[in-house]
C-alpha cells in the first residue's frame, strides 16, 4: 500500500481510503503493522529525508517478503516536501498522484519544483495563489483555507476534500492537507483519492463560463492590503497576461523580487496613478464605487483598455475589493470615470 508522509511529520501518514472517496491522517507506527515493518518503514523515511534519494529494504514478515520503498517529493527548492512509501508485496499499485507546493500569503503565490501533479502543471514552478483557486471546482470550508493562506502563523491547519481540475482538464477529487510552514507561509499537499474523470454533457465550469458570457467581462476579489488579486471569481479575461498563469509564460515578471498590484507589470506604467487612486478611493470610504479605465498587458505584448468598476465587499473588513473587468474599445482613454 502507498502511504504519503508529510516530511514536517515524518512519524505520521497519510493514506487513501476509495471506498469513502477520502484520505486518512494517522500513525505511521498505527498504519504499518506489525511493529517491526513500521520501524523499518520510518528508517527508510528518514533516509529518504536526509539523502533526498530513494530508498529501499526488504524485511521478513512471517517468512513472507515484504518491500519498503520511500521517495523523497522535492518543494521549491529541491528539499524533500514530502515522501510517497510503498510498503507491501514486490509488485507496486501505481502511485498516487499528489501535488506538494508552499503558498506564500503577501505575494499570493504558489511555489513548487515545476515537476507538475494532480492539479499543477508540469514547468511551472511559480504559479498565481487566484489561478490555484480557480482550479477548485468544489471545496467545503473555501473561506477558510483562504484565511489560512493569507493569515498562516504557529498553529494554522486546514484540511478537506476538493474536486479540481487537472493540467489535462480533466477533473478528480483530492484530499488536502495545509499547515504552517514558516512566516506568512503555508505547506500544502494534495493526494488523489478517485482516478480523473473526463467532463460529462455539461463542464464542471458551466456557472463560470455562462457569468463570464453574460457580462461580458470577470470579476476579481483583491485584497487592498497586500495589494493582490486573492481570487478570480469567474475566470479571467484570456488574452491578458495577467501574472504567473500558465498561459502567460514569457511575459512574467523576472526574478524573485515582490509582486503586487502596485508594482505590476500587468498596468501601463502610465495609468498605474489612475488604478491606485480609484483604490485608495474604496478603501479610505471617500466613495462607495470607483470606476476607471486602464490598459493591461496582452499576451502578444500589446495593450487592451478595460473598464474597471471596484466596490467594497459588502460584509467584512474593508481591505477587501471586488471588482468587475470589462474590455473595452481600442480608443478607449485611460482615466477615471464619474
Amino acid at each position: 500500500m502507498w502511504y504519503v508522509i508529510d516530511a514536517a511529520e515524518p512519524d505520521r501518514a497519510i493514506r487513501q481510503v476509495p471506498e469513502e472517496r477520502t484520505a486518512r491522517e494517522r500513525s505511521l507506527h498505527r498504519l504499518v503493522r506489525p511493529g517491526s515493518l513500521s520501524t523499518v518503514a520510518s528508517s527508510v523515511v528518514a533516509q529518504a529525508i536526509e539523502s533526498n534519494e530513494s530508498c529501499d529494504r526488504e524485511v521478513l514478515v512471517r517468512g513472507e517478503r515484504r518491500d519498503v520503498h520511500a521517495e523523497p517529493v522535492p518543494g521549491p527548492d529541491g528539499t524533500p516536501l514530502a515522501v510517497r512509501l510503498w510498503v507491501g508485496r514486490r509488485r507496486r499499485d501505481p502511485a498516487p498522484g499528489i501535488d506538494v507546493f508552499l503558498w506564500h500569503g503577501r505575494q499570493w503565490t504558489v511555489l513548487a519544483d515545476g515537476t507538475g501533479g494532480t492539479v499543477l502543471p508540469p514547468g511551472h514552478p511559480r504559479l498565481h495563489g487566484a489561478w490555484f483557486l480557480s482550479r477548485i471546482i468544489e471545496c467545503e470550508e473555501r473561506d477558510r483555507l483562504m484565511t489560512a493562506a493569507l493569515d498562516s502563523r504557529p498553529g494554522t491547519r486546514w484540511q478537506g476534500a476538493m474536486q479540481v481540475r487537472t493540467p489535462d482538464e480533466r477533473s478528480a477529487r483530492v484530499f488536502g492537507f495545509f499547515r504552517h510552514h514558516g512566516p506568512d507561509v503555508l505547506r500544502g499537499l494534495l493526494l488523489q483519492v478517485e482516478p480523473a474523470r473526463e467532463p460529462g454533457l455539461i463542464a464542471p465550469t458551466y456557472r463560470d463560463d455562462a457569468a463570464v458570457a453574460l457580462l461580458g467581462g470577470t470579476t476579481a476579489l483583491i485584497d487592498a492590503e497586500t495589494m493582490q488579486i486573492i481570487e478570480w471569481l469567474t475566470p479571467p479575461l484570456g488574452d491578458i497576461a495577467w501574472r504567473h498563469h500558465p498561459a502567460s509564460k514569457g511575459t512574467d515578471p523576472s526574478g524573485a523580487g515582490d509582486f503586487d498590484l502596485a508594482t505590476t507589470h500587468l498596468i501601463h506604467p502610465d495609468d498605474i496613478g489612475i488604478y491606485l487612486t480609484a483604490l485608495r478611493s474604496l478603501v479610505e470610504n471617500r466613495v462607495d464605487r470607483a470606476r476607471g479605465v486602464v490598459r493591461l498587458l496582452t499576451l502578444s505584448r500589446g495593450w487592451q483598455p478595460v473598464e474597471l468598476s471596484c466596490v467594497r465587499l459588502p460584509h467584512g473588513p474593508s481591505r477587501f475589493l471586488t471588482c468587475l473587468i470589462r474590455p473595452v474599445g481600442p480608443d478607449t482613454p485611460s482615466g477615471l470615470i464619474e
